[in-house]
This record gives structure tokens, C-alpha cells and sequence, in this order.
């Protein structure tokens, strides 16, 4: 066991402490809720996107910190790939709540297929809160304004974090049009750091020479994988603990089954286990368990 299984299993079990200590007891109650049959406070496994459900594995710290240190460095472009559900999209969101807003301005922009250049500046001049009394918002004048902007927040001290979601769906100009933006610099520094988040996909399409001089000034890139393994309960233990519920809700041989399932894809981890409640609640147990599991994939509920 390495140094980071050990500290992730180290506070998985203070959490698991803190909850033997001062948790409600669990009361089975007839009811087909599992939220009310299991005693939970929250839904531990649903879709959205909630930092407070964060539970940082090994390979969502790697991604976090090379991230975060490219914002520390004032490295200019950072990239982070996954396969659709492995929570890129929440790691945005832990980064832009990890950041002092005393010195950073952070937003946030979800790409969309089809988006041009000029529509790309557009949500980052909305986000920003530019104003264009009088005028038509032509390309040139965005990008004008923006880099304004940059360097006003230079002069009070702070800097632009601009994050990219679904960079995937950006053509050849709105990437280029960002790489213009992160060569906004002084002597000793850039002024903006670019943070892009997207499918696998995305690779293959810097493969195409369009696209191979926005790639090199990808300073730093990494790959957000699935959770494997030990990874895969401690990730379903934390959510329930999150959520008010027993850590040991699912029995230890379901979790086989769970990463079968989900392939360690957190957001098929979810839903494995969401209808896995359902299921269990509906049908009076106490606990999922190998059999439960069983159960669902013979029911098409899985």
C-alpha cells in the first residue's frame, strides 16, 4: 500500500469514526424511499455536480494538483482529459472553490458543438461582466475588452483563471483564439491562466495539423482515469458517509460486481448504486449485497 492509499484510507476511516460516534442510529422503516429506510440526509449517489461528494483518488489528486499547479506556476494552457463520467466537470468545480478569490478570478465556460470563436468570447465577456455600451460585440472587440480586463486584474494584484469545459467541442479558431488570450503576459509572467477539461476525444483531434500549435502550448497534460479496485469502495463508502448513511451499507463482496457494472466510471458507480438503494429499500433489506446485486442485473435494473 503507497503513501496516498494509506492517507485516503486513513481519513475514510476517521470518517468512519466520526459517524459510529455521533451519527443517528439506523432504524429500518417500511417504506420504499431509501432516503427514509436508510436514514439518509441526502441522496449519496445522484448526478449533479457537488464538491461536498468530491472524494479525491489517486488519479482525481493527480489531476487536481497538476491543475492547481499550473494556476501556482502561471503556466498559460493545462489540459485534462477523461472518458465522459470520471468527473471532470466536478474537478472544475473543487478547483474554482479551492481558489482565494483575493487573488484570483476564476470562471467557468461549458463549450457547446458548434460554438464559434466569436461565440466562445461572448460567454467569457458575459461571465466576466463586460459591458459594450453602444457598440456590436465584433470578435476583435472582445477579445480588446478581455485582455483589458486581464490586465485591470494584473494591476489590483489578482489574475484570471479561465476554465474550459467540453473543450472537446472547440474547433481549430475558438483554440486558437484562447492560446492568443494565454500569451497575455509581462516579463516575469503570464497574466491568465487557461485550464481546458475534456473527452478523450480531444487527442485524437490534436493529431490534425491544425490544431498542432495550440497542442505544444499544452504545458501540462493529464489524464483523468476510472477507479479501480480498493478505489471503488472507499469512493461508495465516502458518498454514504457524506450522505449521513453506514459505511458498510454495501457488503464488501458487492463491490466486485459494482466495478463490473460501472467499469470504475464514477458516474456508472452512481447509478449502479443508486438503483441499488432503490432496490434494497423496495425489497426490505438492510443491506446490498452480492446477491442484491445479482437481484437488479436479472431484473434489467442495472
Amino acid at each position: 500500500m503507497d503513501q496516498f492509499e494509506q492517507s485516503s484510507e486513513a481519513f475514510l476511516n476517521e470518517l468512519i469514526d466520526a459517524s459510529s460516534n455521533g451519527a443517528r442510529a439506523y432504524v429500518p422503516e417500511s417504506n420504499a424511499d431509501p432516503l427514509v429506510y436508510f436514514n439518509l440526509h441526502a441522496q449519496p449517489f445522484m448526478d449533479n455536480v457537488n464538491p461536498e461528494f468530491f472524494y479525491r483518488t489517486e488519479a482525481h489528486e493527480e489531476a487536481f494538483l497538476a491543475m492547481k499547479r499550473c494556476i501556482d506556476e502561471h503556466i498559460s494552457l493545462g489540459l485534462t482529459t477523461a472518458i465522459s463520467g470520471t468527473g471532470k466537470t466536478l474537478l472544475t468545480q473543487v478547483l474554482i472553490h479551492e481558489l482565494d478569490p483575493r487573488k484570483f478570478q476564476p470562471i467557468l465556460v461549458l463549450c457547446h458543438p458548434g460554438m464559434t470563436g466569436t461565440g466562445l468570447l461572448r460567454e467569457i465577456a458575459d461571465e466576466l461582466k463586460l459591458e459594450f455600451p453602444g457598440k456590436r460585440r465584433t470578435t476583435q472587440d472582445l477579445i480588446w475588452a478581455i485582455q483589458a480586463h486581464i490586465i485591470s486584474l494584473y494591476i489590483k494584484g489578482m489574475r484570471l483563471v479561465l476554465i474550459i469545459d467540453e473543450v472537446h467541442f472547440l474547433g481549430a479558431q475558438p483554440l486558437h483564439i484562447l492560446r492568443t488570450l494565454s500569451n497575455l503576459e509581462v516579463p516575469e509572467r503570464k497574466l491568465v491562466t487557461v485550464l481546458l477539461f475534456g473527452e478523450q476525444s480531444f487527442m485524437k483531434k490534436m493529431e490534425q495539423p491544425e490544431y498542432r500549435s495550440v497542442f505544444s502550448r499544452m504545458f501540462t497534460r493529464v489524464e483523468l482515469r476510472p477507479l479501480r479496485g480498493q478505489e471503488i469502495s472507499q469512493y461508495v463508502k465516502f458518498r454514504l458517509l457524506v450522505a449521513g448513511g453506514r459505511p458498510a451499507l454495501f457488503a464488501d463482496d458487492s463491490f466486485a460486481q459494482i466495478e463490473e457494472l460501472s467499469q470504475g466510471i464514477p458516474r456508472e458507480v452512481n447509478r449502479v448504486c443508486h438503483n441499488a438503494l432503490i432496490w434494497a429499500a423496495r425489497h426490505g433489506q438492510d443491506s446490498i449485497s452480492a446477491e442484491t446485486m445479482k437481484e437488479l442485473v436479472e431484473a434489467h435494473r442495472v
